[in-house]
């Protein structure tokens, strides 16, 4: 198998890989959402896709994704009447050197329930479940309307430079990287970034995007540290759902398993778990 290493794809190569995930869940009931920029990882000139192929096939992916210095999430898949020949582990070869001397510290293989084959590859070669993250959704028709305090207003290009420094400040990371995720999110045409007021002071912020018309799914939802404990992401995420619940038929969000405070303030919410995502915990 020949391998390719590269930190950004070409359209081509985005619907190659594409026709090979859409080929993998005809077999399996998958439904993460492929993930094929580099925009938010912290070392954007960093590979981060490596694609195998055969006889110049292309029979085998995996990603990288490096939101922070600490840690790195892969995910991959293989050609269901190609698998059990070594590929995913020969790409896992040739991707886990580049980070294995940095600041890395902890590498994961994402897993989601449904994947059977994943399940048996990950068993006998990572079998260490670091945590799971579970993907709750609300369907729209059944949320009622409530009364909301705070206000929610959207970041926009204006704004950008204030939003980047209260963003690392609530999600405490340095201001560089905040910035530069929040030009990515900035960039999409599917999404917005929104920041959150208590008497015009930002205390949070959460994004969203659409999956589809149907589907919205938010992400980043964050308190400021000084803020926390007081039912401000309560009252953040009940003024949202009241504009978003009009707008769409289901949100989700993921929410993962060592933040129980979150997890319980979703549920009561009214959201239920719709699939659920292991991480298990490579070796360097």
């Amino acid at each position: 198998m020949d391998i390719l290493q590269c930190n950004t794809l070409t359209s081509e190569q985005e619907q190659h890989i594409e026709e090979l995930y859409a080929l993998c869940c005809l077999q399996e009931p998958l439904s993460l959402e492929l993930f094929l920029a580099s925009d938010m990882n912290v070392e954007p000139e960093k590979p981060c896709f490596f694609l195998g192929y055969e006889a110049a096939q292309l029979v085998s992916v995996l990603t990288a994704f490096f939101p922070t210095k600490e840690e790195i999430e892969f995910t991959g898949f293989t050609h269901p009447g190609k698998r059990e020949r070594g590929y995913i582990t020969a790409l896992i070869a040739a991707a886990l050197p580049l980070f294995s001397h940095t600041t890395y510290t902890q590498a994961l293989f994402i897993r989601e329930k449904g994947s059977q084959s994943g399940e048996k590859y990950l068993s006998k070669r990572y079998p260490t479940i670091a945590r799971t993250e579970y993907v709750l959704e609300l369907k729209s028709s059944e949320w009622k309307t409530r009364q909301s305090t705070g206000m929610l207003t959207e970041v926009t290009q204006q704004t950008q430079e204030i939003a980047g420094k209260v963003l690392s400040e609530i999600f405490e990371q340095d201001e560089q990287t905040s910035k530069q995720h929040l030009t990515f999110l900035l960039s999409r045409p599917d999404g917005k970034v929104f920041l959150y007021y208590v008497e015009g002071k930002p205390v949070g912020t959460l994004n969203v995007h659409y999956l589809d018309k149907e589907v919205a799914m938010i992400h980043a939802v964050g308190i400021h540290k000084a803020y926390r404990r007081r039912g401000y992401g309560y009252q953040m995420m009940e003024s949202f759902l009241n504009t978003l619940t009009k707008k769409t038929e289901a949100i989700r969000l993921e929410v993962d398993s060592d933040n129980p405070p979150a997890l319980a303030l979703y549920q009561k919410l009214g959201f239920y778990t719709l699939n659920r995502v292991d991480y298990h915990a490579m070796i360097f």
